[in-house]
């Protein structure tokens, strides 16, 4: 023990640094090179760590000092050597010991601090150590590199595996059970086993070649596998004297070639014996490979099946291969399943969030839903309770008495708490040997499949909260402190490495565990608790509404906090009373208690103390609960001269007592002057004393005396207290409140007297006075109140009874208090509560299949037509399907509330039978079928509580997983509401009690308002034609209408200036008909049924006009046409015809003048036409010419410049002109008779012309 070890030596304890002392030479700092990163051969690397030399032999000679224990130092990250009382860890028998000398495994405490442990293993190989720390994240390793040195390094600084590992080991399901009674590992026995390792040709090929080699790396491993066995389950590993006869040298002849469960348990049954070991693995290297396999869920001690495990790594060495493996697959052998939750294993321990991060889930292996990327070296509560079980069923293995105690922890209370709010857990435990240090490990324990795509506020099974290491505190906020301060409160689609934290934002129960270690060295103790945090609907989120936005409050200032109590102060919460703390840190603690057993009633007036803070954070956390608040800012407190601190702000006076209240006077930034006190607005007849008067050192008790309160009307009364001084003058405003025991009748209000159908939640209201400050309720089945049901003592004007019954009457009545006595009672009034009423209603068109191909989701509804209040709802459904887990069952009310009934629960047990009620027990898997009975559901039924039945309410399966398929065979609802359900046989929507006229129309047949049933024509029933008119204004269009049922028909065509109403049998016809929209209104009978009127719009059209646009490319060449208001064209190119159904048509151009005309098959739809030139040079038209000349330049549609020139070569004149077609036109009438030339110049056109002028 600790304490033992503390008495054999007496040592001053100081940290050396690596300038040091010769006896810790055998250590020497140098440089982390890339070598060094790259350990040898296990293609491990780390990104970063610390580099040592070391001289081994050094080192062998401390350790061969002929003590039981020896100071051996080893360096630390933080660059100091630190020393350690180690003991030999006797890991090897003692025959195997004897054999092998220089193979050795050690254990210590650190000297200087007793929540440091060393585990390391020596061989001539070199060392392997592991440093933790309690209550760290993470221990220290040091490993040998790929150039001798040595690298200080934590697991987070190594490198990524890129192999997934595959645990082959089969699911079992084993009976666990929550609110155990039993304790976790308390029973001061050391428990060993004896282990038998076999290693295969290639993990001794790759450790060396020897069996020493082999052995040296067993013996790493088994060192840091026995420090978290026997710390979390007083177990302890010894390796077998003859282990190294199954230490293969030789790949090739080694008896491992493929099937190595049913192998290795073979060659440890024959070369090693049944009767000679306890528990036996394999460790086997193969490249590109990360697999194990256990044989079996608890199997140490069963012989055939204790020798049945094996791990297998490309690189088996180190942390990874040690815990993350090693230590998963004994797990698995000594009883304990996979905690993880992302797929479904159906064990009932399944209660990690996705991959899970402690040794038996699957951390760094599962891609997007890995938690963390490796795993974290403890076990979780419910694998040591399932390893704890398994140990009672065995009677292998030898036990050692322990003399140390195990703690005790201070039983854990449940809680019921508002949903989206944070919460912090708490535990007390002792521990008689004190020098034991207890870390504590809150845990949720939840059993459910949560992936990272399910996980979230919403989730209602599984884990909101990851598992955390233990850690020194015995306190854990829900979520991380940190998180809330920044108010991520809620998490989804979170990555590796982020939070898995979530708030319920939905009603459900959380169960948690408590587990406290006691981290002893020579075998460790623990205790365990239980509790549930159950998450209501009715209540939340608790959040403080002030100070959100940063500010600067003067220290002794009044200020109020506000917050939403969100119906936390009512039961089921029912946190009648808050305390408010002050963080000067940002909130990573609140030491400062502000205000104790304040009343929940969302306000609060505050002294800022006399404290200074730039980060100043306000919490409020419930009193006898769980949950609290924190504000969404910072604020700052800024120094004052003068600071008159009260205890409160608000006092209550009873006359005719007068009053003494002690305050403190404070100074800061140095001031000195004198002060005197006074006081400002006192009441007339009252006086206030002081003593002292006068005031001028800091942290002065002062009391004022207020007296002639007996000569003062009760009311409240504020006061300014005022400290002046020469330059500073501070003051402060007191609520005096004074009171009598002259007491008004208290005037009831609500619900008035004789009401009748209250709810049995009703609020009782009340008038207020301002001479009372409390009031008594009672509430009676009698008038005269001999039979008090239900009483209570509260601080406002209303109060919400918990104890009534549904169709019974009460009476009620309130009496005022204060703190000068109490009144009487007001006159009683009565209410009767509304009667509860039941009914069942079965969905129709059953079954409904789950198909075995994709991920199906199917819905069956069910429609209440009653507008009632919903008392209690429970859910029967028989559902078939082969593989429960793959399921997710949610029913969802017509106001939108979703409840989870199952949510990827039981594995492959198939089928579900029962009936879900908030009132039954949890639900526990079964076979076949899976689920039967009266069961709880995931979710809270009672969510739907208080809303309207009206409406449709939807059962939604969703099939997550392919293969596995079935059917929805039966759906019901038993609904109870607050009033009569009206009868309704037929269950049309009509009720039977006066609306319904047509009374048992068939299941399923659509009604009218009276209950008679409609009946509407086929879909397909008519085929309506249209003939269009054949050209505007000639009134040919037409229609007809030809039935497929045989029946009298009779249509109404009204629209566009008609009214005609005609009966007909197998067609109608309609001709002469004008363009327009009509109206086609038709009805049918059979001499019986008369159908329901089927009405239709049709659109009589007429031809639009022929519409044509043309363009010409820029080259002039082709010409494109664009053609709307027909299907079929008719195009004429200079003289040439061509038809064409193309709205869009390039056509090529002929040099010269082009003719164009489109047309139509029908004539008064208009003929388009063009004449299209396509010149290459600008030719003059009409030439000689007289007036006007016109010039034809092709295609080009740019301005172009004209220039005109006489014969002699004189300007005349010139003009910007755009072209019309490809033509432009020239005045030239004013010119005298003669030749002149045109000349043309733009960005296509170059060119000159001869024109003679006549």
């Amino acid at each position: 023990m600790i304490a033992k070890l503390r008495l054999v030596f007496t040592i001053t304890i100081v940290f050396l640094s690596f300038s040091g002392m010769a006896q810790t030479a055998y250590w020497k700092s140098t440089e982390l090179n890339n070598m060094a990163k790259q350990f040898t051969k296990e293609q491990l690397r780390v990104n970063k760590g610390t580099a040592f030399t070391f001289n081994q032999q050094q080192f062998l000679q401390a350790l061969s000092e002929n003590k039981t224990s020896k100071i051996i130092y080893f360096p630390h990250e933080t660059g100091k050597l630190i020393p350690f009382l180690v003991e030999d860890a006797h890991l090897f028998s003692q025959e195997l010991a004897l054999k092998y000398p220089s193979i050795k495994s050690y254990k210590g405490i650190a000297l200087h601090d007793a929540t440091t442990q060393i585990r390391f293993s020596v061989s001539p190989k070199g060392i392997q150590s592991t440093m933790s720390t309690s209550g760290e994240n993470g221990a220290l390793f040091m490993q040998k590199s790929a150039d001798d040195t040595y690298v200080l390094y934590r697991r987070t600084e190594q490198d990524e595996r890129d192999i997934d590992f595959v645990c082959k080991t089969m699911p079992e399901v084993k009976e666990y059970s929550q609110n155990l009674t039993a304790k976790l590992v308390d029973d001061q026995t050391l428990r060993k086993f004896r282990v038998a390792i076999s290693a295969s040709g290639e993990y001794t090929e790759f450790h060396g070649g020897t069996k020493a080699d082999a052995l040296a790396a067993i013996n790493a491993t088994l060192t840091r596998i026995n420090a978290v066995f026997e710390r979390d389950l007083a177990i302890t590993l010894e390796l077998i004297a003859n282990t190294d006869l199954v230490i293969y040298t030789n790949p090739e002849t080694d008896p491992y070639t493929g099937s190595l469960s049913s192998q290795v348990q073979n060659t440890l049954t024959s070369v090693i014996g049944e009767s000679n070991y306890d528990i036996g693995h394999l460790f086997n290297q193969q490249d590109n490979t990360l697999d194990g396999n256990s044989g079996f869920i608890g199997a140490v001690c069963t012989d055939s099946r204790k020798g049945s495990g094996y791990t297998t790594l490309s690189s088996p060495v180190g942390d990874a291969f040690d815990i993350d493996l090693v230590a998963h697959e004994m797990g698995h052998q000594f009883g304990a399943n996979h905690s993880f939750s992302h797929i479904s294993e159906g064990t009932t321990v399944q209660v990690e969030p996705a991959s899970g991060t402690t040794i038996m889930g699957y951390a760094g292996i599962t891609g997007v839903n890995n938690v963390a990327s490796n795993s974290d070296d403890y076990f979780h509560y419910v694998s040591i309770v399932q390893i704890r079980d398994y140990l009672e069923t065995v009677s292998c293995g030898v036990t050692e008495v322990l003399a140390n105690n195990p703690p005790t922890i201070t039983p854990l209370s449940d809680y019921v708490i508002p949903k989206g709010t944070p919460f912090v857990l708490t535990g007390e435990a002792t521990d008689v040997d004190v020098a034991n240090v207890l870390s504590y490990s809150w845990e949720q324990i939840d059993n459910g499949i949560v992936t990272q795509s399910t996980f979230g506020p919403d989730n209602p099974a599984g884990a909101n909260f990851r598992s955390l290491p233990p850690t020194l505190t015995p306190e854990r906020y829900f979520p991380n402190l940190n998180r809330i301060l920044v108010g991520e409160l809620t998490q989804t689609v979170p990555t590796s490495g982020s939070a898995w934290e979530t708030l319920s934002n939905v009603g459900r129960e959380m169960n948690f565990s408590l587990t406290v270690r006691d981290n002893a060295l020579n075998g460790g103790q623990s205790d365990s608790d239980e509790m549930t945090v159950s998450v209501i609907n009715e209540a939340g989120p608790f959040l403080i509404n002030s100070q959100s936005t940063e500010e600067s409050f003067e220290a002794g200032s009044v200020q109020t906090i506000s917050w939403d109590v969100a119906n936390t102060n009512v039961l089921p919460v029912n946190a009648a009373t808050v305390s408010i703390y002050l963080s000067t840190d940002r909130g990573m603690t609140f030491p400062i208690l502000l205000a104790e057993n304040t009343l929940n009633d969302g306000s609060q007036t505050l002294i800022i103390p006399n404290i200074t803070t730039s980060t100043g954070r306000f919490m409020i956390k419930a009193d006898d609960n769980i949950f609290f608040a924190v504000n969404d800012a910072t604020f700052s407190i800024t120094p004052s001269e003068i600071v008159l601190n009260f205890d409160e702000v608000i006092y209550d006076i009873c006359k005719p007592d007068d009053l003494s209240v002690d305050f403190t006077y404070e100074t800061d930034l140095g001031f000195d002057e004198e002060s005197a006190f006074s006081v400002l607005d006192l009441p007339i007849g009252m006086t206030a004393t002081f003593t002292p008067a006068f005031a001028d050192a800091d942290n002065t008790l002062v009391t004022v005396d207020f007296e002639g309160i007996s000569t003062v009307d009760p009311g409240i009364y504020p006061v300014r207290v005022l400290a002046t001084a020469d330059t500073v003058t501070k003051e402060i405003t007191l609520q005096l409140r004074i009171f009598d025991d002259n007491f008004e009748e208290v005037v009831l209000i609500l619900p008035v007297d004789n009401f009748e159908n209250a709810s049995t939640d009703v609020l009782l209201e009340w008038g207020t006075s301002v001479g009372n400050t409390q009031y008594d309720v009672e509430i009676a089945e009698d008038n005269t109140f001999t039979n008090i049901i239900e009483s209570s003592r509260v601080n406002s004007s209303s109060y919400s009874p918990t104890l009534l019954d549904n169709n019974s009457t009460y009476f009620w009545r309130v009496k005022p208090r204060n703190d000068c006595g109490e009144g009487i009672f007001s006159p009683a009034f009565s209410f009767s509560t509304v009667q509860f009423n039941c009914a069942n209603k079965s969905a129709t068109g059953m079954p409904i299949a789950i198909s075995s191909s994709g991920t199906p989701v199917i819905t069956s509804k069910i429609v209440f037509f009653e507008d009632l209040p919903v008392a209690d709802i429970n859910v029967q459904l028989d559902i078939e399907h082969t593989f429960l887990a793959d399921l997710v069952i949610t029913l969802t009310s017509p106001a939108g509330t979703t409840v989870t009934l199952v949510s990827n629960s039981c594995g492959d047990s198939r089928d579900i039978t029962a009936t879900f009620d908030d009132d039954s027990p949890v639900f526990t898997c079964s076979v076949s079928p899976g689920i039967s009975g009266s069961v709880k559901p995931l979710g809270s039924l009672s969510s739907f509580n208080g809303e309207s039945i009206l409406g449709e309410w939807t059962l939604e399966i969703k099939d997550n997983a392919p293969s596995d398929g079935g059917s929805l065979n039966s759906f019901v609802l038993e609904a109870c509401v607050e009033g009569d359900f009206r009868p309704d046989a037929d269950n049309d929507g009509v009720f039977d009690d006066g609306d319904d006229l047509c009374l048992g129309t068939p299941a399923g047949q659509e009604v009218d308002a009276s209950g008679c049933a409609i009946y509407r024509f086929p879909v397909e029933n008519f085929i309506v034609s249209l003939e269009s008119e054949t050209c505007s204004d000639n009134n040919d269009g037409s229609l007809s209408i030809v039935p497929k049922l045989a029946l009298d028909y009779e249509v109404v065509v009204s629209g566009n200036g008609l009214n005609l109403t005609q009966n007909f049998s197998n067609a109608f016809n309609l001709a002469n008909l004008s363009s327009g929209t009509y109206s086609l209104c038709l009805t049918g009978t059979d001499g019986v049924i008369a159908y329901q009127e089927y009405c239709v719009e049709v659109q009589i059209t007429e031809p639009s006009p022929l519409n044509v646009t043309s363009k010409i490319a820029i080259d002039g060449s082709q010409v494109t046409l664009e053609m709307n208001g027909s299907s079929f064209y008719t195009i004429e190119l200079n003289g040439v015809a061509t038809q064409t159904a193309e709205s869009t048509v390039v056509l090529d151009l002929d040099k010269g003048l082009n003719s164009l005309k489109v047309f139509t098959d029908i004539p008064c739809q208009g003929v388009y036409e063009e004449q299209i030139g396509f010149y290459v040079q600008p030719i003059v038209y009409q030439n000689p010419v007289k007036e006007i000349v016109q010039v034809y330049l092709g295609a080009t549609q740019e301005k172009v410049a004209v220039s005109v020139f006489s014969a002699d070569g004189r300007y005349v004149f010139g003009i910007s002109i755009l072209p019309i077609n490809g033509i432009i036109s020239l005045d030239l009438s004013s010119l005298s008779t003669g030749i002149y030339y045109l000349k043309y110049k733009g960005r296509t056109i170059n060119g000159t012309s001869k024109v003679i002028k006549e």
